[in-house]
């Protein structure tokens, strides 16, 4: 016997919607869906809070009190340790010297680093061992190259001073001089910021379109025009970051300054970050040290923000 559907029937069976084979609402895939990113993002939210967050805090706390080194009682100082900082000749040095180092570092590695990575992005081949080999320097462990440019530019016997004796030209103590041991320092800073500069530029010239270029070529644009015309506006949210990651590593020098000068002579090297380790650890006042790293702190957060502005704005464009 042959059954037969009735035409509405067949109508309604062939548009009626296939069936819904997302996972009912409570089960475990489902939740798991909800609490993915939550989970994911946790172990470096606790991280970050522990590392990062919770120890700003308690320099913003600290700042009001004066804490003794050995353990007891915090006294509430009020403004006594910003006043202070602001009162004292060689932290008042210090905020120069980091001003004028960031100066001396963060112009030449951004120049530095769009150069290098033009260059490697323009090999054809070798791209990756070149790109490798401009990166060495930010992977260093910094002590033990702060160590080594110390026997380059030692007075006598250093590397560099064998090279000036070489075209007849004198000496210069790099380190023990008042008037070269700061930019001696950014020397090696320039050295280790280009490096990480360059990674982030050759990043951001993989995100311009080769037709971009193509259309350059066809209209008779080339070299710096192309590079300012159309490779750097394109390359914007690259160029940003790569300028508030140079005034970060420069504001957060510390390590080359405490093994090649010590902050010295005369606090001619000094810079905020030594300065601040000074006054908690040496002169053990950890109230002043602690107002001198908030403000270091509040510097690099308006730069953040800064950086966060301009990108929104060029979002909007």
């Amino acid at each position: 016997m042959t059954i037969s559907l009735a035409p509405s029937t067949r109508e309604e069976a062939a548009t009626a919607p296939p069936p819904d084979l997302k996972p009912a609402a409570g089960t475990g895939a489902t939740r798991w869906r909800r609490w993915a990113p939550v989970v994911l993002v946790s172990p470096m939210a606790i991280l970050a809070f522990i590392f990062i967050f919770l120890p700003a805090v308690l320099t913003f706390i600290g700042s009001w009190f004066t804490i003794p080194l050995a353990g007891g009682s915090w006294s509430f100082v009020g403004l006594d340790n910003y006043r202070e900082i602001f009162s004292n000749g060689p932290v008042q040095r210090s905020i120069v010297n980091t001003v004028i180092y960031s100066l001396a570092t963060i112009v030449p590695s951004l120049v530095l680093g769009l150069m290098m990575a033009l260059a490697a992005d323009s090999l054809t081949r070798g791209k990756a061992l070149v790109r490798t080999l401009l990166f060495l320097p930010m992977t260093a462990n910094m002590v033990a190259m702060a160590v080594v440019f110390t026997y380059i530019f030692d007075f006598r016997g250093g590397v560099a001073n064998t090279l000036l004796g070489m075209i007849g030209a004198a000496p210069v103590n790099w380190l023990g001089s008042t008037d070269h041991s700061l930019l001696t320092v950014a020397l090696v800073g320039i050295w280790r910021t280009s490096s990480f500069t360059m990674m982030i530029f050759f990043a951001g010239l993989a995100t311009v379109p080769g037709t971009m270029h193509e259309a350059a070529r066809m209209e008779g644009i080339s070299g710096w025009t192309r590079l300012v015309k159309i490779t750097l506006p394109v390359m914007k949210p690259s160029v940003v970051f790569a300028v508030v990651m140079a005034i970060i590593q420069s504001v957060q020098a510390f390590d080359t300054v405490r093994v090649m000068t010590d902050g010295g002579p005369q606090y001619s090297s000094e810079l905020i970050q030594t300065m601040a380790w000074r006054m908690g650890f040496q002169y053990f006042d950890l109230g002043a040290a602690s107002a001198l790293s908030f403000l270091m702190i509040a510097a690099l957060l308006a730069v953040g923000l800064w950086q966060r502005r301009v990108l929104a704005g060029s979002g909007d464009k």
